[in-house]
């Protein structure tokens, strides 16, 4: 139990104390580009950002000063990656020895398949080789928009790492507010230089960097033969990709609101991003919340499923969705073990998959729950929000992806920590936190096996 207990303490802890240092930072007057932020709102942006979600109850980009979204960045950059994983880094390039509490620690963000150095390598490597990249595609791609190089630079520079970390934060509200732009990516909705280097962004932060590794690894030696995990990331991810993009855009074609009165190319390109956007980050070129209701929740059952393991996302992931409906396939047609791709899936991650749904339904419910009783105020009131804008934020924030209907801000303080809350499980791992938490104590009783009716 030990062995296990201790890294997903230092996990948690890790955590706790960077959104901690964060919350003072951006809570100094010195961050603020007016008004000194409330407490509760500097320590729920610092959740957002460290957890890489996207939610927010304030306009970062006209709310923060220069230093303050700088420390923003820093802290969306530590969070994406992992603190353990910077300072494994910081230890591996000065020659030193990695403790076995730091592997066991990048083993349990990115995935233990590989030696811990071998990790931090492709992890760093490779997230500062996309998002300089990225930075340089927005950085052609805005100089159509008639900004000083500056801010061009900047834009460029902040919104390529806040995708790849799949943290959906943007800096645009001051500019936009000058320029009469929406929140977002509203303004870029029909330009697709910048949706789409920043949905490659989400992508490839999202499907994990031991998916990436792999593929990068396998085409050096020129062997083509694909891991079953590797073969359900794939799939899975281009199943809800194009899946959903086609559903929202049946979904939305007829909204005048959001995709009704833009060209078919435009809808296409939007419910594409959308759908990509929707699995683990929070950048939007529509409004969320002019979305219809089955649209929402459409939108809700992607963010449940988020990214996979070893991305920047959060969710359930996508090897959990596939071993499930793996599983619910084996049970219909009677079948005595769950397949995918000719392998057998062990019971035990068979059932770790179905704890992990399970834990993560309640907990949505259970934040929806509580949203619905400290935000009681806000529902009978003269506002446009309902029951569903609580379970979406609920949802988005537990998947750490940060789309909104745009109720976060007009939320309670209560109702606010709720979702800090939420989004610090979500981004940590709910099993990682009942083992810190509670331990891993080992059955050595084995009992009788009987039978129950199931259905």
């Amino acid at each position: 139990m030990a062995a296990r207990w201790r890294p997903a303490v230092g996990t948690l802890a890790s955590f706790a104390a960077l959104i901690a240092v964060g919350t003072v930072v951006l809570w100094l007057p010195v961050s603020a580009a007016r008004e000194p932020l409330a407490f509760v709102d500097a320590l729920f942006l610092a959740t957002s950002a460290v957890c890489v979600t996207g939610l927010t109850p304030i306009d970062p980009g006209r709310d923060l000063s220069p230093l303050g979204q700088g420390f923003l960045l820093l802290l969306i950059q530590l969070g994406g990656l992992g603190y353990m994983t910077v300072a494994a880094f910081v230890a591996v390039a000065l020659r030193r020895r990695l403790s076995a509490e730091q592997r066991a620690i990048v083993g349990l963000l990115h995935g233990d398949w590989w030696d811990a150095r071998q990790i931090v390598r492709h992890v760093i490597g490779f997230t500062f080789l996309a998002e300089a990249l990225g930075a340089l595609a927005l950085f052609i791609a805005l100089d159509r928009y008639e900004l000083p190089w500056t801010t061009q630079l900047w834009f460029s520079v902040f919104h390529s790492v806040s995708a790849f970390c799949n943290a959906g934060l943007d800096v645009f509200g001051a500019v936009g507010a000058e320029r009469g732009w929406g929140g977002s990516l509203q303004p870029f909705a029909r330009d697709p230089l910048v949706l789409l280097p920043i949905a490659a962004l989400i992508g490839a932060g999202g499907l994990g960097f031991l998916v990436v590794a792999e593929i990068a690894d396998r085409v050096r030696q020129r062997r083509f033969r694909w891991s079953v995990h590797l073969r359900v990331v794939v799939t899975v991810n281009a199943i809800l990709w194009c899946g959903g993009a086609l559903l929202l855009w049946l979904f939305e074609a007829s909204n005048l609101a959001t995709l009704g009165q833009q060209p078919l190319p435009v809808q296409i390109l939007n419910a594409f991003f959308h759908a990509v956007a929707a699995r683990t980050a929070g950048f939007a070129a529509v409004p969320i919340g002019e979305m219809t209701a089955t649209s929402l929740w459409l939108l809700c059952l992607l963010m449940f499923i988020g990214a996979s393991p070893g991305g920047t996302g959060g969710g359930i992931k996508t090897t959990t969705a596939a071993v499930l409906a793996a599983a619910a396939w084996a049970g219909a047609v009677g079948y005595d073990q769950v397949v995918l791709f000719r392998r057998s899936v062990p019971n035990e991650q068979l059932a770790k998959a179905l704890a992990l749904t399970l834990l993560a339904a309640h907990t949505v419910g259970g934040t929806t729950l509580l949203l619905c009783l400290t935000e009681q105020a806000l529902l009978q009131s003269n506002t446009p929000y309902t029951f569903l804008d609580l379970l979406f934020e609920a949802v988005s924030a537990f998947g750490t992806v940060g789309l909104s209907t745009g109720v976060t801000p007009a939320l309670s303080g209560w109702g606010k920590l709720l979702l800090v809350a939420t989004m610090f499980v979500g981004r940590i791992g709910l099993l990682t936190v009942i083992v810190a938490v509670a331990g891993r104590p080992t059955r050595t009783v084995r009992f009788a096996r009987e039978e129950v009716l199931i259905g």
